[in-house]
């Protein structure tokens, strides 16, 4: 050993000034290096329990989320429902890499728990597709997932714990199917009537309905006539009308509509025009606004009535996690949204990789045009619906990998400051070096075996720290935990283990990273030191 440091003095002297029994300043520098190896042991902690949590993520969206989900829209782009989804289930799960098809009905709806209510999102699930419903129950953390034909719910921990629920209550689920025709049915109620706001037009439609003149078997009138009454009519339709007056105006319309044009330039109209133009008319009626405000309430076609569900699971999901809030049978989420047994909102694929889950659109498209049209269909990806999760899940991961690496760049600046020192407290040893023959390079040498040491020694203690941080987390988490600090709540990652993945390249670029850093920090007091005048340095001596 002494017969290598003697051929390598700048090796010799760097572990010289390196030893920590000989000067204060020697031990300021393994601080330093403490700082570099806390540095690079923070970054490997953070960043891999953040791999792993984007890992549970991933893993949570694939146990409750289709990989593919299959929609049908029409010339407009609105997605229409699927009838008789069995059928064409049944024909994608031939396509090569589906492993399984199933039916998927999602919406919003409110949910009543003895007075409290919250909109929540629900998603009905087939019960009959056991590869879901055991993907479901793994995800179960109290009672069970055993869902049937009948009036039950799985909901998640997030609603339970904000409605105080527990497995055996009870929960009443209001539609929103009726809200649009609610809605409707309420702003035709602030129209006004027609017989009150426009009662000279009907004035003059009538008088034209009177002076119909009957020739034979003919109803006759004026070609002017009949295009006044024609731009009455149009003018009345051109403003927001209730319902049941606009459907008596185009009645009215159609009645003109059947005029023909007789050899003498008059209008000729079949008999009875004069008596069914007067009866639509008749029915335009002044002071009757309640009676036709509750005509329109009474027309909504069907009132979704709500269900009362008993709760017999509660699965876990976190803040971190888009998921639905209630998990409930297939047909109760048809009698909630009113569709007939074999209708769905969309077909969900389960594919063999969901990570390349892009290659499977081609294939599944091409089984899906010979049904309709491929421009009627729609795929959207797991990856395209939650998109900005995992990219907000990224960025986050590269902030803090960018913040925690200003660890490292203040312990190279320290490390920089005490070489500077080193160099000023060593001056005349240098000197002494290069009047003897040393070369500016060998003076640098030492200084830069000092940056190799440090930063090799501390980056490869910052590894061995960080794993074994992720060895005994849970262990630090309790005792975090136990004095008031949880730097990983459950309810912020719904997990009780702390999720982790070590990727081994990553902690390598981490600690070539600190390396890197340190020793560069070493090379510039290095290149001034070794630019001093020797012999002036040994005058000051």
């Amino acid at each position: 050993m002494k017969n290598l440091l003697s051929r390598y003095i700048s090796l010799s002297l760097a572990l010289r000034y390196l030893n920590p029994l000989r000067t204060f300043f020697s031990i300021i520098t393994l601080i330093c290096l403490l700082g570099v190896s806390l540095g690079v042991m923070v970054l490997i902690v953070v960043l891999s329990v953040m791999g792993g949590l984007q890992k549970e993520i991933q893993g949570n969206l694939f146990a409750h989320s289709p990989h593919v989900q299959v929609c049908y829209r029409n010339d407009f782009g609105v997605r229409e429902v699927i009838p008789d989804w069995m059928d064409l289930g049944e024909k994608l799960r031939h396509v090569p890499g589906v492993q399984s098809t199933y039916a998927l009905i999602e919406d919003y709806a409110l949910v009543d728990v003895q007075g409290r209510q919250r909109p929540c999102f629900f998603r009905a699930i087939d019960t009959e597709n056991a590869v879901q419903l055991e993907d479901l129950k793994r995800l179960v953390v109290a009672g069970d997932a055993e869902l049937d034909m009948g009036e039950k719910a799985v909901v998640s921990s997030i609603v339970a714990e904000n409605m105080g629920l527990n497995v055996g209550d009870v929960v009443r689920v209001y539609t929103t199917r009726n809200f649009q025709e609610i809605s409707h049915a309420y702003q035709q109620t602030e129209l006004p009537m027609l017989a009150e706001k426009n009662a000279r037009e009907l004035k003059d439609l009538k008088e034209w309905g009177k002076n119909l003149k009957t020739e034979g078997e003919r109803e006759m009138a004026g070609r002017a006539s009949v295009d006044r009454a024609f731009s009455l009519l149009n003018g009345l339709l051109s403003v927001p009308r209730r319902d049941a007056e606009r459907s008596s105006l185009m009645d009215l319309l159609a009645v003109l509509n059947d005029g023909e044009i007789a050899d003498n330039g008059r209008v000729a109209f079949s008999q009875g025009t004069r008596k069914e133009w007067e009866t639509v008319l008749n029915g335009f009626k002044a002071g009757a606004k309640n009676e036709a405000d509750m005509e329109c309430f009474r027309k909504i076609k069907e009132l979704v009535m709500p269900k009362d569900l008993e709760v017999i699971g509660i699965y876990r999901a976190s803040q971190h996690t888009p998921s639905p809030d209630l998990f409930i049978p297939l047909v109760i989420g048809q009698e909630l949204l009113g569709y007939e047994d074999d209708v769905v909102q969309a077909v969900a694929l389960r594919v063999e990789d969901p990570y390349h889950v892009e290659t499977m659109l081609a294939p599944v498209m091409q089984a899906l045009e010979k049904e309709k049209p491929s421009s009627a269909w729609t795929l959207e990806t797991w990856h395209d619906r939650f998109n900005a999760w995992f990219e907000l899940m990224q960025k986050e991961r590269m902030m803090m990998s960018f913040v925690l690496s200003f660890i490292s760049l203040i312990s190279a600046f320290c490390i920089m400051a005490v070489m500077f020192t080193v160099s000023i407290q060593r001056k005349k040893e240098i000197a002494v070096m290069k009047a003897l023959g040393a070369t500016p390079f060998q003076v640098v040498r030492v200084f830069l075996w000092q940056g190799v040491i440090i930063g090799f020694v501390g980056a490869l203690l910052g590894v061995g720290l960080g794993l074994l941080v992720l060895e005994y987390r849970m262990q630090i988490q309790g005792f975090l935990a136990g004095i008031g600090f949880d730097p990983f709540p459950v309810a912020f990652h719904g997990t009780a283990n702390i999720p982790v993945v070590i990727d081994w390249a990553e902690l390598a670029w981490q600690a070539v990273k600190a390396f890197v850093m340190v020793v560069v920090a070493s090379i510039i007091p290095a290149l001034i030191t070794a630019r001093q005048d020797p012999a002036r340095s040994l005058r000051s001596m």
